[in-house]
């Protein structure tokens, strides 16, 4: 009975690491055919969807985490004239709807259209430029926007990212954060091999 009730425990405890890891898998969406190699700078974009006034903690902590990120990649925050702006959106407590430019897409498939895509969604074109996004309490949502275009040009998602629970939250925002980065880097990288050998191979 006690090695059945160690093995259960152990069982539950292993699935439940499981769900975690797979609940915080980055989901990205970005315009693979921006030039991102030339953005340097970046500005803050408010939102009625931060944290900023029902949750000051969760919005400086999620703030400073995006920007030691963004500094990671080699961008500067400036007061004025950014390359790009950046928000995000979450909710402790509600779901959220945010509206937004999907470039005449869907969630779908890595390299449909002019979006790469990491993640797992629904697909298919939709007839409108604008599409109203559901978000669930607990999930982030983070949009990079060409400041001279106003088109969204990159978001990250990750969700069970805000917990109730202020003490769970500091090392799960940063984890999460931390993995949005690093897949948002990796797709990068493997798009300017695609297009180094793309290159190669026309001349």
């Amino acid at each position: 009975m006690i090695k059945t009730s160690k093995w259960l425990a152990a069982t539950l405890a292993l699935c439940a690491l499981s769900f975690g890891a797979h609940a915080q898998k980055p989901r990205i969406q970005w315009n693979n055919q921006y030039a991102f190699d030339e953005v340097a700078t970046f500005a803050w974009q408010a939102t009625d969807s931060s944290l900023q006034e029902r949750n000051p903690f969760m919005h400086s902590l999620i703030k400073n985490t995006l920007e030691a990120e963004l500094a990671t990649s080699g961008l500067t925050q400036v007061d004025a004239n950014p390359d790009v702006f950046v928000n995000y959106h979450a909710s402790t407590s509600t779901d959220v709807q945010l509206r937004s430019d999907s470039y005449g897409y869907g969630f779908g498939a890595y390299g449909t259209g002019a979006w790469g895509y990491y993640g797992m969604g629904p697909v298919g074109p939709v007839s409108t430029t604008t599409r109203v996004v559901e978000i669930q309490r607990g999930t982030l949502v983070v949009d990079i926007w060409d400041a001279a275009t106003k088109e969204l040009i990159w978001r990250g998602e990750v969700s069970d990212t805000l917990p109730d629970n202020p003490q769970k939250a500091e090392k799960l925002v940063v984890r999460a954060i931390g993995k949005m980065a690093d897949q948002g880097r990796k797709l990068w990288a493997d798009e300017v091999k695609r297009r180094e050998r793309a290159a190669r191979d026309a001349s």
